[in-house]
């Protein structure tokens, strides 16, 4: 079973990417908040995490920093979701860290084809 960590303060976009990836064969956990969701990856790392970049307390990019940091979670696929004025912020990410990074608002059919590439592939294309 692949499991994919959504994390977004705003419920409406964890929802949406929730009913868009929803599959019988996958587990997916939903998160508001950067320091929820790495406290739940320090007891189970997921197949794929999606991020926005700002949420309270700890951000996108520092949730990916974070991951980076550690050999367990250095190579974990991430996918980030920002809104547009907050790309170019975003793309250190992509440059750095190897994330891809998605601006919002997103085409759902390119989210869900770049989602299963990277659970087929185990990384980000």
């Amino acid at each position: 079973m692949k499991r994919i960590f959504i994390c977004d303060d705003e419920p409406h976009i964890v929802e949406g990417v929730r009913f868009l990836l929803r599959r019988t064969d996958r587990c997916i956990e939903c998160f508001s908040s950067g320091k929820e969701v790495l406290q739940r990856i320090e007891e189970q790392v997921p197949d794929v995490l999606i991020t926005d970049v700002m949420m309270p307390e700890v951000s996108g990019l520092e949730v990916v920093a974070a991951l980076r940091d550690k050999e367990a979670t250095r190579n974990l696929p991430v996918i980030i979701l920002t809104a547009k004025g907050q790309a170019h912020d975003a793309t250190m990410a992509q440059d750095i860290w190897g994330a891809m990074v998605v601006a919002k608002p997103f085409e759902p059919g390119k989210l869900r084809e770049l989602v299963e590439n990277t659970l087929e592939n185990h990384a980000c294309p």
